[in-house]
């Protein structure tokens, strides 16, 4: 334990003069402003109506479910919603107090770039204390300015960019605690925590890597001890009063959120049972992803080729059955049938799905548990396609849309090659400060890996961390191959 406290000590100060430092930050500033500005001017004719409020911030269907419960509070005295924790409340509801509502959701947008442009700052700051390099700090900040992947969620009134954005200050913080052990930085990292956990549930992995890495850095002691209650407190009495408040106003000891099927209409019992059986199977769960197995299923077009090949197949499945299967689906959700019929149809169309799904996982097990899962963190790293963008259809988009969403089609998937370089290179290396620091972002890619979420603003979260170590990476091997070509310099240094 004493050799990786020695390890993680190379997070030590960094000094970086202070007028560069608020250079980056005019130029941070100036770029996360322009990106706004551009994705207003640039987007979709389809952003329109009520998915816009009053021409800027980006209203989706979704954000229903984060601001309705929030302006219930006001009107009604209470957090109405089960579906989605209160993580917006810290922010959106003292600006709602003040201000009208489209004039809050504004006011949203431009705290989340605000939180976006100091993360940003911070990012460069962490890249210089982990490697030691002022070339690392640089090339992050050029990198994060020139990124639209994380940028273009400031437009959106969601959860994410202020997720991300102290997804990076807590680490930041955390790095601090490591530099100076100041208990304040521990409390900054477990309320940052805390609140991005309630904006993403996802997140509550990552206070406990984090107290894994102070494990690293403390060993077994009353520190550790000690510094891990400080973490993970405000975290537990988060979702303490979230659960007691819960079990008072709704009658139901609901820890995250409720079952997706309570939160989501469309996600009816038959629905489900489909979907469990196309994770199982390894196929795309999105039904808007074009092309994907949900797509096909649940898209009423009955000439669209079929994405299941024969390794999807088992002795008791196979593409007549799944066409068999379709139709009954679209069927059921045409309206026309008795209700005593649809009942048994519903049945019906759970029952052969289960046991499309049991005889899948008994046939394939090796595909079940392993191979599909490394197939779910491929589609999630090497995407084929760029979901955020507010751009129109690719027929329709002028040529500087189609030099933004061809630059990050290209962006991804070379940052994901290039991070899954930096940790085989580092494996073989045995650097082991940058591979512990890898295990957060990394970490949030397989969960999402391992249950089949591959939804591209999941990976979103871990991508800032991404662009820091890949910085990183490139920034030392270029500085190892330049001392390899000059030793003498070196020796005389």
């Amino acid at each position: 334990m004493t050799y990786f406290r020695h390890v993680l000590n190379l997070c030590k100060s960094f000094e970086v003069p202070a007028r560069l430092l608020y250079r980056w930050l005019g130029v941070i500033a100036l770029a996360k402003i322009t990106w706004l500005v551009l994705f207003i001017v640039l987007r979709g004719e389809q952003w329109g109506g009520d998915t816009v409020i009053q021409g800027i911030g980006l209203f989706p269907l979704e954000s229903e479910g984060y601001y309705v419960p929030l302006e219930d509070i006001l009107q009604k005295g209470e957090y109405s919603s089960l579906c989605r924790m209160p993580g917006l409340l810290p922010f959106y509801l003292p600006l709602r107090m003040m201000l009208s509502q489209a004039t809050a959701m504004h006011a949203m947008i431009g705290l989340q770039v605000i939180f976006d442009i100091l993360a940003t700052w911070s990012l460069g700051v962490l890249a210089a204390r982990i490697f030691q390099s002022i070339q690392a700090l640089h090339l992050t900040y050029l990198l994060a300015c020139l990124s639209t992947f994380t940028v273009v969620r400031n437009n959106y009134l969601l959860s994410d960019s202020l997720c991300i954005s102290l997804f990076v200050l807590s680490l930041f913080s955390l790095s601090s605690y490591f530099i100076q052990e100041h208990r304040r930085y521990l409390i900054y990292v477990g309320i940052g925590c805390a609140i991005a956990l309630f904006l993403r549930p996802v997140m509550l992995v990552i206070p406990f890597g984090i107290a894994a890495l102070l494990f690293m850095h403390h060993g077994l002691s009353r520190q550790f001890i000690k510094a891990s209650v400080m973490l993970l407190l405000p975290t537990l009495l988060a979702l303490g009063s979230w659960t007691l408040y819960n079990r008072m106003h709704h009658g139901r000891a609901i820890v995250i959120i409720a079952p997706l099927g309570e939160c989501m209409p469309q996600m009816t019992p038959d629905f489900i049972a489909i979907r469990e059986w196309i994770l199982a199977s390894g196929g795309d769960y999105q039904p808007w992803a074009t092309g994907g197995e949900s797509h096909w299923f649940f898209d009423s077009d009955r000439w669209m080729p079929m994405p299941f090949g024969p390794d999807d197949f088992t002795s008791g499945v196979d593409s007549t059955m799944l066409l068999s299967l379709k139709h009954d689906y679209h069927r059921l959700h045409s309206g026309t049938l008795p209700a005593d019929s649809a009942g048994l149809l519903e049945t019906s169309i759970i029952a052969r799905a289960t046991q499309c799904r049991n005889s899948y996982i008994s046939e394939h097990p090796l595909r079940f548990y392993l191979i599909n899962k490394l197939k779910f963190a491929r589609m999630i790293l090497f995407p084929k396609r760029i979901d955020d963008l507010p751009f129109p259809p690719l027929a329709r988009m002028n040529l500087l849309q189609k030099i933004i969403k061809l630059g990050s089609l290209i962006a991804i998937p070379l940052l994901s090659l290039l991070t899954l370089s930096a940790i085989l290179f580092w494996i073989y290396r045995r650097r082991w400060v940058y591979l512990l620091w890898m295990c957060l972002p990394m970490g949030l890619v397989l969960v999402h890996s391992y249950i089949g979420f591959v939804e591209q603003r999941y990976l979103a979260t871990s991508y800032p961390l991404f662009l820091l170590l890949v910085s990183g990476f490139l920034c030392s091997t270029v500085a190892g191959f330049r001392a390899k070509r000059n030793p003498s310099s070196e020796s005389l240094a």
